[in-house]
Protein backbone atom coordinates (compact mmCIF):
# COMPACT_ATOMS: atom_id res chain seq x y z
CA UNK A 1 0.00 0.00 0.00
CA UNK A 2 1.13 3.46 -0.79
CA UNK A 3 0.98 5.89 1.76
CA UNK A 4 -1.79 7.84 0.11
CA UNK A 5 -3.90 5.29 -0.18
CA UNK A 6 -4.71 4.91 3.73
CA UNK A 7 -6.28 8.29 3.13
CA UNK A 8 -9.55 9.30 1.50
CA UNK A 9 -8.77 13.23 1.51
CA UNK A 10 -5.79 14.87 -0.06
CA UNK A 11 -5.23 18.28 1.50
CA UNK A 12 -3.33 20.50 -0.04
CA UNK A 13 -1.27 23.62 0.01
CA UNK A 14 -1.28 25.60 -2.93
CA UNK A 15 1.95 27.93 -4.08
CA UNK A 16 5.18 26.26 -4.45
CA UNK A 17 3.12 22.77 -4.15
CA UNK A 18 1.74 23.28 -7.71
CA UNK A 19 1.78 26.48 -8.51
CA UNK A 20 5.30 28.60 -9.14
CA UNK A 21 6.61 31.96 -10.20
CA UNK A 22 4.18 33.82 -8.03
CA UNK A 23 5.27 35.99 -4.70
CA UNK A 24 7.54 38.39 -7.10
CA UNK A 25 8.02 41.03 -4.72
CA UNK A 26 11.89 42.03 -4.67
CA UNK A 27 13.18 45.46 -4.88
CA UNK A 28 13.96 44.41 -8.78
CA UNK A 29 10.52 44.04 -9.53
CA UNK A 30 8.71 46.48 -12.06
CA UNK A 31 5.53 47.16 -10.40
CA UNK A 32 4.92 50.20 -12.29
CA UNK A 33 5.36 48.09 -15.54
CA UNK A 34 1.93 46.01 -14.49
CA UNK A 35 0.40 49.00 -13.22
CA UNK A 36 0.58 50.77 -16.70
CA UNK A 37 -0.53 47.26 -18.34
CA UNK A 38 -3.91 47.59 -16.06
CA UNK A 39 -4.14 50.88 -17.65
CA UNK A 40 -2.65 53.27 -14.58
CA UNK A 41 -1.06 56.43 -15.49
CA UNK A 42 -2.09 58.88 -12.51
CA UNK A 43 1.05 57.65 -10.77
CA UNK A 44 4.79 58.04 -10.93
CA UNK A 45 6.66 54.48 -11.60
CA UNK A 46 8.56 55.20 -8.78
CA UNK A 47 5.60 55.61 -6.76
CA UNK A 48 3.86 52.56 -7.51
CA UNK A 49 7.19 50.63 -6.54
CA UNK A 50 7.56 51.92 -3.79
CA UNK A 51 4.02 51.34 -2.27
CA UNK A 52 3.80 47.69 -3.96
CA UNK A 53 7.06 46.90 -2.29
CA UNK A 54 6.87 48.30 1.26
CA UNK A 55 3.32 46.94 1.17
CA UNK A 56 4.54 43.20 0.57
CA UNK A 57 6.91 43.78 3.08
CA UNK A 58 4.98 44.73 5.86
CA UNK A 59 2.38 42.28 5.41
CA UNK A 60 5.32 39.22 5.26
CA UNK A 61 6.37 40.66 8.68
CA UNK A 62 3.02 40.81 10.32
CA UNK A 63 2.38 37.46 8.95
CA UNK A 64 5.24 35.86 10.87
CA UNK A 65 3.72 37.21 14.08
CA UNK A 66 1.58 35.11 15.92
CA UNK A 67 -1.13 37.98 17.00
CA UNK A 68 -1.76 38.12 13.27
CA UNK A 69 -2.40 34.30 12.90
CA UNK A 70 -6.27 34.95 13.44
CA UNK A 71 -6.43 38.72 12.13
CA UNK A 72 -4.11 39.57 9.06
CA UNK A 73 -5.63 42.54 7.66
CA UNK A 74 -6.69 42.14 3.94
CA UNK A 75 -4.35 44.11 1.47
CA UNK A 76 -6.44 47.01 0.65
CA UNK A 77 -6.27 47.43 4.43
CA UNK A 78 -2.78 47.97 4.50
CA UNK A 79 -2.65 50.15 1.17
CA UNK A 80 -5.43 52.14 2.61
CA UNK A 81 -3.06 53.07 5.70
CA UNK A 82 0.39 53.20 3.38
CA UNK A 83 1.39 56.84 4.13
CA UNK A 84 2.17 57.50 0.54
CA UNK A 85 -1.16 56.36 -0.70
CA UNK A 86 -3.84 56.84 1.98
CA UNK A 87 -5.16 59.88 0.28
CA UNK A 88 -5.13 58.23 -2.99
CA UNK A 89 -8.90 57.60 -4.16
CA UNK A 90 -10.61 54.36 -4.40
CA UNK A 91 -10.43 53.44 -8.14
CA UNK A 92 -6.22 53.50 -7.51
CA UNK A 93 -6.48 51.64 -4.32
CA UNK A 94 -8.55 49.01 -6.16
CA UNK A 95 -5.53 49.20 -9.16
CA UNK A 96 -3.18 49.11 -7.06
CA UNK A 97 -4.39 45.95 -5.32
CA UNK A 98 -4.53 44.37 -8.57
CA UNK A 99 -1.28 44.80 -9.41
CA UNK A 100 -0.08 43.65 -5.95
CA UNK A 101 -2.13 40.61 -6.47
CA UNK A 102 -0.25 39.91 -10.03
CA UNK A 103 2.61 39.51 -8.90
CA UNK A 104 1.65 37.09 -5.67
CA UNK A 105 -0.14 34.95 -8.01
CA UNK A 106 1.82 32.56 -10.12
CA UNK A 107 1.49 29.66 -12.58
CA UNK A 108 0.37 25.81 -12.95
CA UNK A 109 1.98 23.92 -15.71
CA UNK A 110 0.08 20.93 -17.43
CA UNK A 111 2.88 18.67 -15.37
CA UNK A 112 0.78 19.60 -12.35
CA UNK A 113 -2.64 19.87 -13.71
CA UNK A 114 -2.18 16.05 -14.82
CA UNK A 115 -0.64 14.96 -11.06
CA UNK A 116 -4.08 16.97 -9.70
CA UNK A 117 -5.82 14.80 -11.90
CA UNK A 118 -4.90 11.59 -11.28
CA UNK A 119 -5.01 12.44 -7.51
CA UNK A 120 -8.74 13.17 -7.98
CA UNK A 121 -9.35 9.87 -9.41
CA UNK A 122 -8.10 8.07 -6.11
CA UNK A 123 -8.62 10.94 -3.45
CA UNK A 124 -11.03 13.12 -2.70
CA UNK A 125 -9.24 17.08 -2.87
CA UNK A 126 -9.48 20.10 -1.42
CA UNK A 127 -7.27 23.34 -0.60
CA UNK A 128 -6.24 25.21 2.44
CA UNK A 129 -3.81 27.84 1.34
CA UNK A 130 -2.06 31.36 2.43
CA UNK A 131 -2.83 33.81 0.17
CA UNK A 132 -2.80 37.87 1.11
CA UNK A 133 -4.75 39.14 -1.91
CA UNK A 134 -8.59 38.25 -2.49
CA UNK A 135 -8.80 35.00 -4.22
CA UNK A 136 -10.14 36.14 -7.55
CA UNK A 137 -7.06 35.77 -9.66
CA UNK A 138 -5.76 32.81 -8.15
CA UNK A 139 -9.29 31.23 -9.22
CA UNK A 140 -9.03 32.54 -12.53
CA UNK A 141 -5.69 30.54 -12.81
CA UNK A 142 -7.41 27.36 -11.91
CA UNK A 143 -10.12 27.94 -14.12
CA UNK A 144 -7.05 28.69 -16.75
CA UNK A 145 -6.01 25.56 -16.45
CA UNK A 146 -9.71 23.59 -15.98
CA UNK A 147 -8.79 22.19 -11.97
CA UNK A 148 -11.17 24.02 -10.46
CA UNK A 149 -13.62 21.57 -10.37
CA UNK A 150 -11.10 18.82 -8.90
CA UNK A 151 -11.44 20.45 -5.27
CA UNK A 152 -14.69 19.72 -3.16
CA UNK A 153 -13.25 22.89 -0.55
CA UNK A 154 -10.86 25.77 -1.50
CA UNK A 155 -9.96 27.69 1.53
CA UNK A 156 -7.88 30.95 0.75
CA UNK A 157 -6.45 32.48 4.19
CA UNK A 158 -7.71 36.09 2.75
CA UNK A 159 -11.64 34.88 2.92
CA UNK A 160 -11.41 34.62 7.10
CA UNK A 161 -8.20 36.88 7.78
CA UNK A 162 -6.35 33.64 9.35
CA UNK A 163 -2.95 32.08 7.96
CA UNK A 164 -1.52 29.14 8.44
CA UNK A 165 -1.04 27.50 11.34
CA UNK A 166 -4.01 28.92 12.75
CA UNK A 167 -5.94 25.78 13.18
CA UNK A 168 -8.70 27.57 12.05
CA UNK A 169 -8.10 27.99 8.61
CA UNK A 170 -7.91 23.55 8.69
CA UNK A 171 -11.27 22.94 10.67
CA UNK A 172 -12.62 24.90 8.21
CA UNK A 173 -11.36 22.56 5.08
CA UNK A 174 -11.79 19.30 7.27
CA UNK A 175 -15.48 20.24 8.22
CA UNK A 176 -16.18 19.73 4.94
CA UNK A 177 -15.65 15.95 4.49
CA UNK A 178 -17.62 13.35 6.61
CA UNK A 179 -14.76 11.32 7.46
CA UNK A 180 -12.53 10.96 10.33
CA UNK A 181 -9.31 12.95 10.64
CA UNK A 182 -7.05 10.11 10.25
CA UNK A 183 -8.52 9.51 6.78
CA UNK A 184 -7.43 12.98 5.87
CA UNK A 185 -3.62 14.30 5.15
CA UNK A 186 -2.38 17.51 4.32
CA UNK A 187 0.34 18.20 1.33
CA UNK A 188 2.37 21.44 1.76
CA UNK A 189 6.20 23.29 1.58
CA UNK A 190 6.24 24.72 4.24
CA UNK A 191 7.61 23.32 8.02
CA UNK A 192 5.94 25.13 10.39
CA UNK A 193 2.92 26.90 8.52
CA UNK A 194 2.14 23.78 7.12
CA UNK A 195 3.22 20.68 8.71
CA UNK A 196 2.57 22.27 11.94
CA UNK A 197 -0.63 23.49 11.67
CA UNK A 198 -2.15 20.20 10.01
CA UNK A 199 -0.65 18.57 12.71
CA UNK A 200 -1.92 20.40 15.43
CA UNK A 201 -5.57 20.36 13.90
CA UNK A 202 -4.71 16.59 13.97
CA UNK A 203 -4.60 15.28 10.37
CA UNK A 204 -1.42 13.92 8.51
CA UNK A 205 1.15 15.50 6.40
CA UNK A 206 3.59 14.96 3.72
CA UNK A 207 6.26 18.19 3.54
CA UNK A 208 7.25 18.95 -0.12
CA UNK A 209 10.77 19.85 0.62
CA UNK A 210 12.45 20.74 -2.71
CA UNK A 211 15.68 22.07 -1.09
CA UNK A 212 16.42 19.91 0.55
CA UNK A 213 16.65 21.27 4.05
CA UNK A 214 17.50 18.99 7.39
CA UNK A 215 14.45 18.46 10.16
CA UNK A 216 16.28 19.41 13.80
CA UNK A 217 14.37 19.60 17.45
CA UNK A 218 12.37 22.53 16.70
CA UNK A 219 10.58 21.34 13.97
CA UNK A 220 7.47 19.35 13.92
CA UNK A 221 7.88 15.89 12.10
CA UNK A 222 6.00 15.11 8.81
CA UNK A 223 4.59 11.88 8.02
CA UNK A 224 6.23 11.86 5.07
CA UNK A 225 9.05 13.82 2.78
CA UNK A 226 8.68 13.85 -0.59
CA UNK A 227 10.98 16.59 -3.03
CA UNK A 228 7.90 17.16 -5.69
CA UNK A 229 4.11 16.48 -5.42
CA UNK A 230 4.41 14.14 -8.93
CA UNK A 231 6.11 11.62 -6.39
CA UNK A 232 2.54 10.36 -4.83
CA UNK A 233 1.45 9.13 -8.07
Amino acid sequence: MSFIEKFDVLLLDVGHTFMFEGYRFSPKEDFAATYRSLNGDLLADELVNNIIFTVSRRIKADGKKPDFYERLPPVISYLQKHPQANNLPANELNLLEQVFANHEVGVISQGYVEVLHKLRKTHHLGIISNIWSTKDIFLKEFDRVGIRNLFEIIVFSSDFGWIKPSTKLFNQAIENFDVEREKIVYIGDHIMRDVGGAKTAGISTVWINRRGKQLNETMTIPDLIIKDLQELI
